[in-house]
């Protein structure tokens, strides 16, 4: 059923449209505008990820000197070193957590103009973005997951602080190839 304002698809009046609403850059259904929507999508829930696993080692810090760590007393002015390395462990993670996100939300994207289409494969360096955010996206799920499964008040298992530096290594390495991707 068409409506009867509008011209059928062959009407001039219906292309002037579509070249201007082209003209703005309103085609939103080209396979590089989509790819270029996604990676912006993509890039902003492991940003999101990254966000709460920052939030679950803020309270996984604070949990562990709840228990561990009470106020100095007269009798006891200095707090346990060991218990002092954990806590700042659980910091340290959670400072390059929240410099990771920083880099990822202030990554480069590609821009969409015509010098960048003719001197490059603009879907091709698309899809190698998508591949980089893939890695992103699913590393920052498994930070998240992983800290999750932390008891609140427990140290970090050293199992666990592998697979903590094992995603944080994917994150960095995926982001320096999304560099490389975007450098000429």
């Amino acid at each position: 059923m068409t409506n009867p304002g509008i011209p059928a698809e062959a009407h001039p009046l219906y292309e002037t449209w579509v070249m201007l609403l082209n003209g703005y850059g309103y085609n939103w259904y080209r396979e590089d505008n989509v790819r270029r929507a996604d990676d912006l999508l993509i890039r902003s829930k492991a940003s999101e990820s990254l966000g709460r696993a920052a939030e679950r080692l803020r309270d996984l810090e604070s949990a562990y000197r709840k228990a561990h760590l009470p106020d100095p007393t007269r009798e006891h002015p200095d707090q346990d070193p060991a218990h002092l390395a954990v806590a700042r462990r659980f910091r340290a993670f959670q400072d390059r957590v929240r410099d990771l996100d920083t880099k990822l939300r202030g990554a480069a994207v590609p821009p969409d103009d015509k010098i960048w289409a003719r001197y490059r494969n603009e879907l091709g360096t698309l899809k190698a973005l998508g591949a980089c955010d893939v890695v992103l996206a699913g590393s920052a799920n498994d930070l998240d997951r992983a800290l999750a499964a932390i008891a609140p008040g427990s140290p970090l298992p050293a199992a666990d602080e592998a697979t903590l530096e094992s995603r944080l290594a994917d994150i960095a390495r995926s982001l320096t190839e999304r560099k490389q991707v975007l450098s000429l």
